[in-house]
């Protein structure tokens, strides 16, 4: 199905099945995570007041991300062909993920976890990749990153449950297989950012292949740069900053 953006382009509108699907898969990782948050206040100590304060701040600022992006791109704010304006939302998102990993709190909760959670959840990654193969079949992305970005999510989040089992059964090496994970996985979303943006509408495209990257620009597939990209960001800074920190591997 095409509809008309504001500025007169035609975009690709996602099938219904295939917006539920992705709608619940966003909602699964934002509730094994702000699951996993109340876990690991919980284990850290934090008293029972405190944990309400910190789970209902981030779940209702979640929400509100979630409604904002839903908004404007549905009034096809980011459908222009002159601008890459996603990178503001984009932007954004990040500077979120540099306060969060920064935050006392959250130091705290994560050291509390035993250090095969964050890998475990980063299996959720699985359903990135499936989502990018899922866009490129619909029109919404180029086959090269749909190929590339999507096979590299689909190897991380496999490789994650590896990683997952090795820490939770204290294997030797684990610690440093986990190291290196998360130091793989942090390249291969900073080459997926490349690709999205380099294919995406705008002045600052530098690959040509068609159709162009419009996942930023359509919903729900905002969420995928909108949310689960700066997440597994954080998720690989907190695993690793947990894993050089500890000398055990549980």
């Amino acid at each position: 199905m095409e509809v008309e953006g504001m500025g007169g382009e035609v975009i690709v509108v996602a099938p219904a099945l295939l917006v539920l699907g992705f709608a619940a898969y966003v909602v699964a990782v934002a509730g094994m995570t702000l699951g996993g948050l109340a876990s690991g206040l919980r284990r850290a100590g934090f008293a029972e007041g405190r944990r309400l304060r910190i789970g209902r701040l981030a779940g209702a600022g979640l929400a509100a991300w979630f409604l904002l992006l839903a908004m404007t791109t549905v009034a096809g704010v980011y459908l222009s062909t002159r601008s890459p304006r996603f990178l503001f939302y984009v932007l954004a998102a990040f500077l979120v993920v540099a306060a969060l990993f920064f935050a006392p709190w959250l130091r705290a909760a994560v050291q509390a976890m035993p250090t095969w959670w964050i890998p475990a959840l980063q299996t959720l990654r699985l359903g990135g990749g499936a989502s990018l193969f899922a866009a490129w079949a619909i029109g919404l992305a180029p086959w090269g990153l749909a190929r590339t970005a999507g096979t590299g999510d689909l190897l991380v989040g496999v490789t994650a449950a590896a990683v997952a089992v090795a820490l939770a059964h204290g294997a030797r090496g684990a610690r440093g297989f986990g190291i290196l994970w998360n130091v793989l996985g942090l390249g291969d979303i900073l080459h997926t950012l490349f690709r999205a943006v380099a294919s995406a509408p705008g002045p600052q495209r530098l690959l040509f292949e068609e159709p162009a990257n419009r996942i930023a620009a359509v919903f729900p597939f905002v969420y995928l740069p909108g949310f689960i990209v700066p997440l597994t960001v954080l998720l690989h800074l907190l695993s690793l900053r947990q894993l050089l920190a500890r000398t055990d591997t549980r």
